[in-house]
């Protein structure tokens, strides 16, 4: 509160509904973000994929030089793009948990979340957004030696 004193036990049991709310609709922010890019990157891989496998003989070569490089570009431009809003989710979301652990200290009002309020829930917290954190990059690395993967297998048949 703006003035110093105590938080009342409705207070802090509105306050920590309020948290859980956020932290709700956090968690479909970054299920919406992360399901929309491995989608992309889904289609990315299969139109890689059958590229690759482009046996024409007349234009064949060229375009499985090619249109797997301009993939790989896009996958990783849409990486480049989609790793601010996944971090900025799984900030939000380590912010809404802080402040309801901060809640927590209070200790009045909430004894009936008690089971939520284990020793490792920071800890469980980050194991939770480990794959949102870390997707992005992994599939922008996959990329790059996919990339290289296509120039490699090129200068080989050549």
């Amino acid at each position: 509160m703006e003035d110093g004193s105590p938080m009342t036990d409705a207070q802090i049991l509105q306050a920590f509904q309020v948290c859980r709310a956020e932290l709700h609709h956090e968690y479909d922010v970054l299920a919406n973000r992360l399901n929309s890019y491995i989608t992309s990157q889904a289609f990315l891989v299969s139109g890689y994929a059958i590229s690759m496998g482009n046996m024409n003989s007349v234009f064949g070569l060229k375009f499985s030089l090619y249109f797997p490089l301009l993939l790989s570009l896009v996958a990783i431009l849409l990486t480049v793009r989609a790793q601010p809003g996944i971090s900025g989710a799984c900030n939000a979301i380590n912010r809404w948990h802080n402040r309801e652990a901060d809640l927590f200290q209070f200790g009045r009002g909430l004894a009936d979340y008690g089971p939520i309020r284990a020793d490792d829930l920071r800890a469980s917290n980050d194991r939770n957004l480990w794959f949102a954190k870390t997707s992005a990059w992994i599939f922008g690395g996959a990329w790059l030696l996919m990339a290289v993967l296509t120039v490699y297998m090129h200068s080989v048949k050549s």
